[in-house]
């Protein structure tokens, strides 16, 4: 028998065992998350630049209904600084020598009435020599609304936090700022819930949110975030409270649909520089099945 060898990086523990489901019986939903360059939610509503714009304002269609079929060509284009769009703009002007455009990921997703968990896995990419995070190999970052609570969280997803003026992006004037949603109203509940894995050596996971601002703290519905390199994959997995309990923790609840993405900082990578995913959506035990990007979380 061959032996296996298996990292367990980045863990962080908080109330006892993690408790993981039985991922067997929990339906996988394949997702293709791309490389964005510099699209921001400025450049994705703006008629001249996206010709979906009609579709997603009007008939409120949401960006993974046209594009999860073809996330994959969008990323080829984009990481080779090729024009796309209505407008044909190069929203990569630096393209990364040997970054991949996309990568498949496994995403699942389960809840035990007290607890809510996520799983990713993916192969990762050979990418590139370039190391901008020495001490991170993967950081990957989840975002959700309150259900609801974010404007138009329910057609781009976490799209609302990226901005064209962020650090990296094409009118950065400070390089250090980062994510926020205009008008973020922290007592009002319009915020991203935003929770992190890293997998660097005695780095701890991140449980934050982003109004007007990014915060990575505050949040204490984190449990445990870990992460795992398995062969030729990596392996993450978030144990969560639904009640959050902290600063910036949104309420996980039957009554409500919540809006999510996450994005993926692949070898050693930061700031733009990741593959993000289209904007999904999920309930508790809840079926609709006739909507696309929307993911059923079944209790076990």
């Amino acid at each position: 028998m061959k032996r296996i060898a298996i990292a367990v990086m980045g863990a962080f523990v908080a109330g006892g065992a993690f408790a993981a489901p039985d991922w067997s019986k929990v339906p996988p939903r394949q997702m293709k998350l791309f490389y964005p360059g510099q699209s921001s939610l400025e450049w994705i509503m703006s008629k001249a630049d996206h010709s979906a714009v009609p579709d997603i304002v009007d008939k409120k269609r949401p960006c993974a209904k046209c594009h999860e079929g073809d996330a994959n060509v969008i990323g080829d284009m984009i990481v080779a600084g090729k024009p796309v769009g209505s407008s044909k703009s190069v929203l990569e002007p630096t393209p990364p020598a040997g970054k991949v455009g996309w990568i498949p990921v496994t995403f699942q997703a389960a809840h035990d009435g007290d607890k809510i968990y996520f799983r990713f896995e993916w192969v990762p990419p050979k990418i590139g020599t370039k190391k901008l995070d020495l001490k991170n190999e993967v950081k990957l970052t989840m975002m959700f609304d309150g259900g609801g609570t974010v404007d138009g969280a329910n057609l781009n997803g976490c799209w609302g936090t990226c901005h064209t003026d962020l650090r990296s992006m094409k009118d950065a004037k400070d390089d250090k700022k980062t994510k926020y949603i205009k008008g973020g109203d922290l007592a009002g509940g319009k915020f991203m819930d935003l929770i992190q894995f890293r997998s660097g050596k005695g780095e701890k996971p991140v449980d934050g949110y982003v109004t007007t601002e990014r915060k990575m703290e505050g949040g204490k519905g984190l449990v445990k975030a870990e992460g795992k390199k398995e062969g030729n994959k990596w392996v993450v997995t978030f144990e969560r409270n639904l009640a959050g309990g902290g600063t910036g923790d949104h309420a996980i609840g039957a009554d409500k649909i919540y809006n999510f993405g996450f994005a993926i900082h692949e070898d050693y990578t930061n700031a733009r520089f990741h593959y993000v995913s289209l904007g999904y959506q999920f309930g508790l035990d809840k079926a609709n099945p006739d909507v696309r990007n929307y993911i059923n979380v079944v209790k076990q």
